[in-house]
């Protein structure tokens, strides 16, 4: 059995997976956006990019964040695809928010295959069995993978602070002893970060009770967080989202949405209005549709930069009035490669005069729940990706794993054989996996 990390041993977000069996099947898990400016790699046997015959038997996909998800639309379309079905849909509508038509995935150009978590799938001979994990993000998977007698465990992206931060100790439990660790390490370089537990940011909420306007930048698919904004104002302002938020919640059970709680709304900016498609199509399938803000009263309403012009045409009515950043802060400083955001909060805070308050928890693991992580799996070997190798993180993992640690780079392949055989080896391959497009 052989795994290679084709992206991802020293960057966050856009990480590939590769694990070939001794029989020649090879699956990949995730292909996604790189979340700075350069492209996804095209893989030579996975892309439509080339005339090549297929090198891959399935692609499984851990979750609909872009980065995991936003290349896959680039797969062969006789190549599987396995992912959530919900996660699919989110997936979709964002791309037609943000207008990356190519990037949808449809069943009739794809051969997509919907997972259930705790159940156990095969592509050829390697068994697949997702198991849904806590992260800012709807149904994320992380996957024990079981081939050629090695378990491996493939983390994706996890927490244990989240609403279902419960079931990490009793899923990793259910999992048992790993031979391969695969996990991701994004905030290990990151010092003095506080991981607050996401039910206790409600505690912050109420303390901005006193404003009768409350404005959120919030992402649309952090549903643990709308649930927790919702729940935490109900009782006191009115719940306004945004349409892109309104059409994602509008896909779940029991999430706040405009179509089936009576006591949420839906603001469409006059910019959205304008457009053809897809909002005005959207817009004719939602209830409780508003056109304006309803400044008399006291309402929380989800806000994003391309409602810029209707705020600055109504600024004289914003009063009393407080601004949630509910995101990572990294896209509100200097150095993120896209200014926009920075600058709308600057003029709401600095022009407008609101209030700031930055309540904010991560999606990703804490240093303990990555310590727990590695106490209940108990891996031979471990792998780290999605993680900036900078001196501070590599320290950290040291700590953690000792000289079960595999320090590898991109294309690198391991080689492990079953506990049978009682050896493992590393490898030096060149990188053909891939080429920048």
């Amino acid at each position: 059995m052989k795994i290679k990390i084709i992206k991802g041993t020293n960057q966050i977000g856009g990480c590939i997976t590769e694990i070939t069996s001794e029989k020649g099947t090879k699956i990949m898990i995730d292909y996604g956006d790189n979340l700075d400016d350069k492209k996804q790699w095209i893989i030579p046997g996975l892309t439509i990019k080339d005339d090549l015959e297929s090198k891959y038997d399935g692609v499984v996909i851990t979750h609909s964040h872009k980065d995991h998800i936003g290349c896959a639309a680039l797969i062969k379309k006789e190549i599987p695809i396995y992912l959530d079905r919900d996660g699919k849909e989110i997936h979709n509508n964002l791309c037609y928010f943000t207008k990356e038509y190519e990037k949808i995935l449809r069943a009739k150009d794809h051969t997509l295959r919907y997972f259930e978590f705790g159940k156990k799938f095969f592509i050829q001979e390697i068994a697949i069995t997702p198991w849904i994990v806590d992260h800012s993000n709807y149904n994320s998977a992380m996957l024990c993978i079981e081939v050629d007698g090695v378990k491996i465990l493939h983390t994706g992206d996890y927490r244990n602070h989240g609403k279902k931060g419960y079931l990490f100790t009793k899923t990793l439990e259910q999992i048992g002893k790993v031979d391969v660790l695969i996990t991701e390490g994004t905030t290990l370089g990151s010092k003095d970060r506080i991981f607050k537990n996401e039910m206790d940011l409600s505690k912050d909420f109420h303390q901005l009770l006193n404003y009768d306007q409350i404005y959120v930048m919030c992402s649309s698919t952090n549903i643990d967080r709308i649930v927790n904004l919702y729940n935490s104002f109900k009782k006191t302002h009115m719940f306004i989202t945004d349409l892109c938020m309104n059409k994602i919640t509008s896909l779940l059970k029991n999430i706040p949405n405009s179509n089936t709680f009576p006591d949420v709304f839906t603001f469409v900016s006059p910019n959205q209005r304008k457009i053809e498609e897809p909002y005005v199509r959207i817009m004719n399938h939602t209830k409780n549709v508003i056109k304006e803000l309803p400044f008399e009263r006291r309402f929380i309403a989800s806000i994003k930069p391309s409602m810029w012009d209707y705020i600055k045409e109504n600024k004289d009515k914003i009063k009393n009035a407080c601004l949630i950043y509910s995101m990572w802060d990294g896209y509100i400083r200097k150095d993120w490669k896209d200014p926009k955001q920075r600058e709308f909060v600057k003029y709401l805070v600095d022009e407008l005069h609101m209030g700031f308050a930055k309540i904010h928890t991560s999606g990703h693991a804490s240093k303990k729940a990555i310590q727990l992580l590695d106490e209940k799996v108990n891996p031979e070997k471990v792998i780290v990706i999605h993680s900036e190798k900078t001196e501070d993180a590599l320290k950290i993992e040291k700590e953690i794993f000792k000289e079960r640690l595999w320090d590898c780079q991109d294309g690198e392949t391991l080689e492990f054989e079953s506990s049978k055989k009682q050896s493992h080896r590393k490898t030096q391959s060149v990188c053909t996996s891939g080429k920048k497009e």
